[in-house]
């Protein structure tokens, strides 16, 4: 790695934290929140919708994105859920943005809407 420096030579040591800091890995959130950790930023987040692997590059997904992104379209027929860990399963709206850095998302599960739904 390139030590970054300031115009008087010296290391910049903000900009070689946030290097440090963005790992390139795909981390697991399933493992981080096994783990009580919180997701390092990095290259992408693997998450699971039904027991089926996905991975976002965005730290930021929202709950439309995620049934898209699982195949499960048209979104608004499906209900989104997520399992962070230590509580119950949480309802994601269609636009509500999950950050996937939050510490203890372990993963989403979708169910289809009934008739009488939304």
């Amino acid at each position: 790695m390139t030590k970054e420096v300031t115009e008087d030579g010296s290391p910049n040591e903000i900009v070689e934290a946030i290097r440090e800091e963005i790992s390139e890995e795909i981390a697991d959130l399933e493992d981080y929140a096994r783990r009580g950790e919180a997701p390092p930023r990095c290259r992408g987040y693997k998450f699971k919708v039904n027991g089926d692997p996905f991975v976002s590059h965005d730290r930021y997904i929202t709950g439309r994105e995620v049934l898209e992104l699982a195949g499960l379209v048209p979104p608004q027929e499906y209900t989104l859920r997520v399992k962070v860990a230590g509580q119950r399963l949480q309802k994601v709206e269609l636009d509500e943005k999950v950050d996937l850095r939050r510490p203890g998302i372990e993963k989403f599960k979708a169910l289809p809407r009934d008739q009488t739904e939304g």
